[in-house]
């Protein structure tokens, strides 16, 4: 390849490494874009991983950088769950085990077009998706709704699926985290994470959706901080640095060919038990492609250089890394055209039948585990009061859900609560007091993986104000916006519903659900120990029997305020006679509001509410009927 034979090695190693940044407005001037620019002139880029952005942005300075590139930079992001996931314009998708719960994987393919299409249009090349994974701890903090579900074949119909929708519209795939992050208690972000030891298990279970996304030519592997001290060499060696897992298993006994990338260098899984110098070195030897370095790019092209002339790293070693490298760029097509333009933009971004596809997922989604009080569809009394309460697994959060917003909007009586991590006892049960018994509540939690939390669960706090709750009424629906394990803490729920995920394709799908205008046809792609096997889900036929509630009062045209001259009237002696009918003791005061045809061209005070002169009047003062009649009648 021509492009290769002309790089230096300084060069090559730029090509191994991933830059991360955000898509947000950087000025010539700036500290961020000259390192950019100083890198782009010297050693270069290889890839770009994109944390979050605006499509306005992504097109000028992803293009500026390209243009100051002598090779085209890769740009990655993780959009698992839609576009909307790292920018705004972008459509919203249900997570992967939503997907795997409609019991549809050409559902799972269209999740991977809309994917590839909208992140084509505004630069990404590359999803660091799907996460096929195997989730059978229901204690997992980290993966959990990220995956297809526990059962290997399923991962593999669903994974397979999507990474056919990524490719064949022009998005390269990651089948990751490699050997398998989906029965661990930990994650690998503040710390490295154990997977069992027993080989037939491991190859059975967590590496067979690898094997079926290799089959299904899956461009590159995602390594993950894990280990499996009694299977592999080097027990305490996360994968990432282990040559055993990288070259022995992966390349050799499964016989990858495409590029292996790193997870982030910069989660504790490696940072908490090795050095920086230590971690890059492990990972180029051990025989990752790209590495997702920890914030320093040139400090890590020093030290994989100086390895290299050390001949602690082969140079053979780097050359195999960037030819795989530069033909994942050449297949990409970034040999031909590197840059991107808003009409892309434009003709792509949230298409109208992208959001009919992602409602009907959501809809499809929605799984029903307990409807004990025949809870769906919700049939309420005219006038009767619905209790909804929004718990939050994080802290400093009272905003009011989409949920209860929507409800509201369509004529229930709502009452609503919030409660979240930083709310004392007290809180909790005031909002308790205010609920009468065998009341109707809705409980919508949000609790969903999240990055260095190291638990998936509610507080103790807030599990025994939902024990409690479920005491004074058997009218309660949890809802989970999130985990579907959550009702394993309270059996003495009896109506459970998956949401799967707090977003708002999501909860609008629950509420048109809640409301009998969508059938619930979700089945279960995990067991919930004690509760439900895996593939139950109760079916529920539409009835749309949602009343809209009366209001109290008929509501009159809206006033509004003009100069007296917009409403055709002439106000100039209003004043003086108001003032001589205080004068002639004919009332010690008035407020006088004048309108036409909706429109307030008048309206003053005047005077005292007494002859004695102690309190004056205000335009804020009203008087009844009979304040006035003897000043009206004479």
């Amino acid at each position: 390849m021509e492009t290769f034979g002309g790089l230096s090695l300084r060069q090559k190693v730029a090509q191994m490494l991933i830059y991360r940044m955000n898509m947000r407005f950087l000025s010539s001037s700036s500290k961020k874009w000259k390192e950019i620019q100083s890198l782009l002139e010297t050693d270069g880029i290889g890839g770009v991983h994109i944390w979050y952005g605006d499509v306005g942005t992504s097109l000028t300075l992803l293009n500026k950088m390209q243009k100051y590139s002598d090779i085209p930079i890769l740009v990655d992001a993780d959009i698992e769950h839609g576009l909307y996931q790292r920018f705004p314009e972008g459509t919203e998708l249900p997570p992967f085990m939503a997907l795997a719960a409609t019991d549809d994987p050409d559902l799972a393919y269209a999740a991977g077009k809309i994917v590839a299409t909208e992140g084509r249009s505004v630069g990404i090349h590359w999803n660091f998706a799907p996460v096929v994974d195997v989730n059978n701890n229901p204690r997992n903090p980290i993966i959990n709704t990220r995956s297809f579900g526990e059962d290997p074949d399923q991962v593999s119909i669903y994974g397979k699926a999507y990474i056919r929708g990524l490719q064949d519209h022009g998005m390269l795939a990651t089948a990751k985290h490699f050997p398998g992050h989906g029965d661990t208690e930990k994650d690998s972000h503040s710390s490295m994470a154990q997977i069992p030891s027993d080989a037939l298990r491991l190859w059975s279970v967590e590496i067979n959706p690898f094997i079926n996304a290799i089959s299904s030519d899956v461009d590159a592997v995602m390594v993950s901080h894990v280990h499996a001290p009694d299977y592999q060499f080097n027990a305490d060696l996360p994968a990432t640095l282990s040559k055993f897992w990288v070259s022995n298993i992966l390349k050799d006994s499964l016989g990858f060919k495409g590029v292996v990338v790193t997870d982030a260098m910069s989660m504790g899984g490696i940072t908490n038990n090795y050095s920086d110098s230590y971690g890059l070195i492990a990972a180029v030897n051990a025989g990752c492609d790209f590495i997702i370095q920890n914030g320093d790019f040139k400090g890590s092209i020093d030290v994989i250089e100086q390895a290299v002339l050390d001949s602690i790293i082969p140079e053979e070693r780097i050359d195999e890394s960037v030819l795989k490298i530069l033909r994942m760029k050449e297949k990409i097509g970034l040999n031909g055209n590197r840059f991107i333009e808003m009409k892309d933009a434009q003709g792509s971004l949230k298409d109208s039948s992208f959001q009919i596809t992602a409602n009907r997922m959501a809809a499809k989604a929605l799984t029903l585990v307990k409807n004990e009080t025949k809870f769906f569809p919700l049939e309420l009394k005219k006038r009767e009061k619905l209790y909804i309460i929004d718990i939050y697994d994080h802290k400093n959060d009272h905003s009011e859900s989409i949920t209860t917003k929507a409800l509201r909007e369509l004529g229930a009586n709502v009452h609503s609560f919030q409660l979240d991590e930083s709310d004392k006892k007290y809180v909790s049960s005031s909002i308790l007091k205010e609920i009468p018994k065998e009341s109707t509540v809705i409980v919508n939690a949000f609790v969903s993986p999240s990055s260095y939390k190291n638990r998936i669960t509610l507080s103790k706090n807030q599990e025994k104000f939902i024990q409690s709750l479920a005491k004074k009424s058997e009218k309660i629906l949890l809802n989970s916006y999130g985990t579907p394990y959550l009702i394993e803490n309270f059996p003495m729920v009896d109506n459970y519903i998956c949401s799967w995920k707090g977003n708002r394709i999501m909860q609008n799908a629950f509420v048109r659900a809640l409301t009998g205008r969508e059938n619930i046809s979700g089945k279960l792609p995990i067991t919930i120990p004690g509760v439900a096997e895996r593939n139950f889900g109760i079916p529920i036929r539409k009835k749309p029997i949602w009343f809209t509630q009366e209001p109290a009062h008929e509501s009159g045209k809206k006033l509004k305020w003009v100069m007296p001259a917009e409403a055709g009237a002439d106000v100039t002696a209003l004043d003086l006679l108001l003032d001589e009918a205080i004068a002639d003791s004919a009332w010690p005061g008035n407020v006088l509001l004048a309108a036409k045809d909706g429109q307030v061209f008048y309206h003053e005070a005047n005077g005292y509410h007494t002859y004695s002169h102690q309190r004056r009047m205000s335009p804020s003062d009203i008087f009844d009927l009979a304040s006035i009649s003897k000043a009206v009648s004479t």
